[in-house]
């Protein structure tokens, strides 16, 4: 039996959470759902509906941790519907942080084990072991070196159609100390390495900063105080897979300042705002004398015609007591946070009303970042586990 084109484009339409219930119709539809060039239209067609994903780990009733994500699409009328999506996976921890997410795949990571989720039709695939970190050497080999991973960060490659994901890797040998780095490639399923910049080892896991943004992956790069270098932004570009420096807003202290990078109209946006009294730096593990204060600046990175970044103030906020926490922009005017209590906050920066949105985080977890926030997700049929098939077409 033939599909008709009409079917085809309703079809394409559709959640996929409903395609995969419609496999079971009948073996036409079947072939038809699983067929590569259908997933990439229907990849196609979801592009103007992005979403935000939250990941989360919660406890259920037996005592075990679980992994959710929860998906929130926002209509044009100001609602919001959120789909929970608990992944029970015994080979995924669901403590492991989304080192970025596109088309519809996300990556969660320790940085020394990886895998490839997508959270709709709930597959995932491991990454192979890195072939930089090498285990059970022994001491006396004068090849030897204790390698450990940096940080990790996934993205898509538009140039080659192949999605990648990056390791930074820390080498310390008996006479040399180096910073080697490597790339996996979905298509190949498997490592390489390229030549990398000492100053990529600066990079550090956040999972309030790390992010994926057209074609490019940021991480917090940690300052070197002995020769003088102040904290900035790493950033590594996945198709021309070439390092690179941004530099922060002159105001930021990491001392005085936390700090969550995120999307606003395309634009790179910060959030900055200050530690509250006695926190717990994660970054630099130094418990910080804070003050009182509330206010979060908000700075929009811009670049000229030369690619020379500088940063402006768009707004300063200072939001509800108890509502502490940026997560994401939802729209120019509204932003999810994250409350002392653990819940997730819709606030308006205009009216400076908020509401309570019925996802909480997990009271024994560490708060606050019991959530990670990232906008701009899109469902997709795109299966990890048929890799090859799906590289054949152009996205």
């Amino acid at each position: 039996m033939v599909v008709s084109d009409v079917v085809i484009q309703i079809l394409s339409k559709l959640p996929p959470q409903s395609l995969l219930r419609f496999k079971s119709v009948c073996k036409s539809w079947y072939h038809l759902i699983n067929h590569p060039k259908f997933v990439t239209k229907h990849l196609l067609d979801s592009f103007p509906h992005k979403h935000v994903l939250i990941k989360r780990a919660l406890t259920n009733h037996s005592g075990k941790q679980e992994l959710v994500f929860s998906i929130l699409k926002f209509s044009l009328n100001g609602s919001v519907s959120i789909m929970d999506i608990n992944l029970t996976f015994q080979e995924i921890d669901p403590l492991l942080e989304l080192c970025g997410h596109s088309h519809g795949l996300v990556c969660l990571s320790d940085c020394d084990d990886a895998f490839l989720v997508n959270p709709m039709t709930r597959q995932f695939h491991k990454l192979p072991p890195s072939i930089l970190i090498f285990r059970g050497c022994h001491h006396d080999d004068p090849d030897y070196y204790a390698a450990a991973a940096v940080t990790i960060g996934f993205g898509y490659d538009a140039k080659s159609s192949d999605f990648k994901v990056v390791r930074i890797v820390s080498c310390r040998g008996q006479s040399e100390s180096r910073i080697r780095v490597e790339i996996y490639d979905l298509s190949k399923d498997k490592w390489r390495e390229i030549e990398a910049p000492d100053f990529c080892g600066r990079a550090s896991c956040k999972s309030t900063f790390d992010m994926y943004h057209e074609g490019i992956f940021y991480w917090w790069g940690e300052g070197e105080p002995r020769i003088s270098e102040t904290d900035h932004i790493i950033t590594f570009d996945m198709s021309e897979e070439i390092f690179g420096k941004v530099s922060l807003p002159e105001s930021f202290d990491n001392k005085k300042h936390k700090i969550v990078l995120r999307v606003l109209n395309k634009s790179i946006v910060l959030f900055v705002y200050p530690y509250k009294s006695n926190e717990t730096n994660i970054g630099t593990y130094e418990t910080i004398i804070g003050t009182d204060e509330t206010n979060i600046d908000i700075w929009e990175m811009e670049k000229d015609e030369f690619g020379v970044v500088s940063w402006s103030k768009l707004l300063t906020i200072d939001p509800p007591f108890g509502v502490e926490h940026p997560l994401l922009f939802v729209s120019c005017e509204e932003l999810l946070m994250e409350s002392s209590e653990g819940h997730v906050i819709m606030y308006n920066t205009a009216t400076q009303l908020f509401k309570k949105l019925p996802i909480e985080g997990d009271v024994t977890y560490a708060k606050p970042h019991r959530f990670e926030a990232h906008d701009l997700f899109i469902e997709s049929l795109l299966l990890v586990e048929e890799r090859r098939d799906m590289i054949n077409y152009d996205f």
